[in-house]
C-alpha cells in the first residue's frame, strides 16, 4: 500500500462523479398547481412536509434569540413602518400619504432578516428594528407602529409590543381601531423550527414546518429584486446549509469538482434563475450543477432537468451524494471528522482513501477488514491535522464488500466499500 506524506490537494477531490461510483438519483417536488404549496425537502430523506403558501401573514423567528419577522409577500402582503410617530401615536395613527411611504420586505439572501428586522439601526447593536433590546433584563421592547397591507386587500394597524421571556406579544387592528386583537406567539411551541406563523386573516397561530434538522432546501415563491420586488419560483436552502453554483460546464454529468467551488450561505444561492422562460414553457439552463451541503457536512451534487410552470408547480432534477461527513468522539468532545473512498464501487485500478481530521491524533491507522472481521491491510495514517490521502491499489482486494476504518485510542470512523 503506498503512502501519499502531506496534506491533500484539494484536487484529489475533484474526482468525476462516475469514477465515483455514487448512485445519481431522479426526483420530482411539485407544489401543486400555481405552486400553491411550500415544499420543505431532505436530500438523504426526500420530502419532509408541504403546506398551503397562502394561509399566513406573519413568520416570528423561533430559533434561539432570533427576533426576526417576515411578511408573506408572495400572496400579496405588504407592510410600512409608520413614519409619523412611535407607538404612542396607535389611536391616532392615519395612512394620509401611504402611497409615498417607502415598503419594507424580506431579504431573500437570509431568513433572519424579514421585513421587520431587516431595516435595524447598523450603528446601534441594540436596534433590532422593530423593537430595542435591553440588556438588562433581555427583553425586546417594540417601538415602531406598522401599516399592513393582507392578501385579502385590508389594510391593518399592527404593534410588536414586546419579545418577553420568549414570547412574542403584539396586537392589531383596524385603521379606525375598531377588532382589535391582542395576541402571543410562543417560541417554545415550535422548538427546533426555524419560525412559527400567524394568520392575522384568521387569528390564528400556525405550526407549518418540519423541524429545520430535517430539510435541507425550500421549494417555494419568493419576493426577490430585479430591481423592484417580483415574486418568483425557485428554491431556498435552510440555515446552516450551503450552496456552490458552477456554470458554464462542458459536461455537467461528470463534473464534480466541489473542493474548487465556492459555497455560499445566501438562501438564495439556487434560487430561480437555473431556468428561463421560452414563451411557451421553461428552458433549463444546459451547463449548470449546484452542490449542496447540508448542516451534517455531507455534499450533494444536484441537477435541475425540468421544471412544468404553474400547470403543476413540478420541479424536476438529479442528486447525487458526492462526500459523507463523519463526526468522532474525543472524551466529552464531539470532533469533526471526515472519510471518503474513492471510487466506491471500485472496479480495478485504485483507491483513493481521502480523510480528514481536525487536530494531531498519535496512532491513527487505516485497517480493511472483510465482513467476517479478518485484518486484509493495516497501515499507519497521517496524524498530523488536515486532509490526506491513501491510495490502495483495488487488485490487492478480492471482490467483495470490506469495512474501511480509520481509528485512533480515542476514535473510529468507518465506511463500507465494495470491490467488483
Amino acid at each position: 500500500m503506498n503512502k501519499v506524506k502531506g496534506t491533500l490537494i484539494m484536487g484529489i477531490l475533484a474526482l468525476t462523479a462516475a469514477s465515483a461510483g455514487a448512485q445519481v438519483v431522479a426526483d420530482t417536488v411539485s407544489t401543486g398547481p400555481s405552486y400553491a404549496n411550500q415544499v420543505w425537502y431532505s436530500l438523504s430523506a426526500d420530502e419532509q412536509g408541504n403546506a398551503a403558501k397562502n394561509n399566513w401573514d406573519l413568520a416570528f423567528a423561533a430559533a434561539g434569540v432570533g427576533s426576526g419577522i417576515m411578511i408573506n409577500s408572495i400572496i400579496g402582503t405588504m407592510l410600512w413602518n409608520y413614519p409619523n410617530g412611535d407607538v404612542t401615536a396607535w389611536a391616532t395613527l392615519d395612512t394620509a400619504g401611504l402611497s409615498t411611504w417607502t415598503p419594507r420586505w424580506n431579504a431573500d439572501t437570509s431568513w433572519a432578516k424579514g421585513a421587520m428586522g431587516r431595516y435595524a439601526d447598523p450603528t446601534n447593536p441594540n436596534d433590532l428594528d422593530w423593537g430595542v433590546y435591553n440588556m438588562t433584563t433581555h427583553m425586546v421592547t417594540g417601538d415602531s407602529l406598522y401599516i399592513i397591507k393582507l392578501s385579502d386587500g385590508s389594510y391593518k394597524k399592527l404593534w410588536i409590543e414586546n419579545l418577553s421571556s420568549g414570547t412574542y406579544n403584539f396586537k392589531y387592528a383596524n385603521l379606525d381601531g375598531s377588532s382589535l386583537q391582542t395576541a402571543n406567539l410562543v417560541k417554545a411551541t415550535y422548538a427546533g423550527k426555524n419560525f412559527g406563523y400567524y394568520s392575522l386573516q384568521h387569528n390564528t397561530a400556525l405550526d407549518r414546518e418540519p423541524p429545520a434538522s430535517n430539510w435541507d432546501l425550500l421549494f417555494t415563491q419568493y419576493t426577490t429584486f430585479i430591481p423592484s420586488p417580483y415574486t418568483v419560483t425557485g428554491v431556498l436552502a435552510n440555515n446552516g446549509t450551503e450552496v456552490a453554483r458552477c456554470g458554464g460546464l462542458a459536461d455537467k454529468a461528470t463534473f464534480a469538482a466541489y473542493s474548487s467551488a465556492s459555497f455560499s450561505t445566501s438562501i438564495n444561492t439556487i434560487g430561480y434563475n437555473w431556468k428561463v422562460f421560452n414563451g411557451a414553457g421553461y428552458n433549463i439552463q444546459d451547463s449548470l450543477v449546484y452542490f449542496v451541503k447540508p448542516a451534517n457536512g455531507d455534499i450533494w451534487k444536484v441537477i435541475f432537468t425540468g421544471f412544468s410552470g404553474g400547470s403543476t408547480g413540478g420541479f424536476m432534477f438529479t442528486k447525487e451524494k458526492l462526500f459523507t461527513n463523519t463526526s468522532w468522539v474525543a472524551g466529552a468532545t464531539v470532533k469533526k471528522a471526515s472519510l471518503a473512498l474513492y471510487p466506491n464501487p471500485a472496479y480495478g485500478g485504485t483507491i483513493h482513501l481521502v480523510y480528514s481530521i481536525p487536530e494531531v491524533v498519535p496512532g491513527a491507522t487505516i485497517i480493511i477488514s472483510d465482513m467476517t472481521g479478518r485484518v486484509v491491510l493495516r497501515e499507519r495514517a497521517e496524524e498530523r491535522k488536515g486532509l490526506h490521502q491513501f491510495l490502495v491499489p483495488a487488485t490487492q482486494l478480492l471482490p467483495g464488500t470490506y469495512l474501511v476504518t480509520l481509528s485512533a485510542a480515542s476514535y473510529s470512523i468507518s465506511q463500507k466499500l465494495t470491490i467488483q
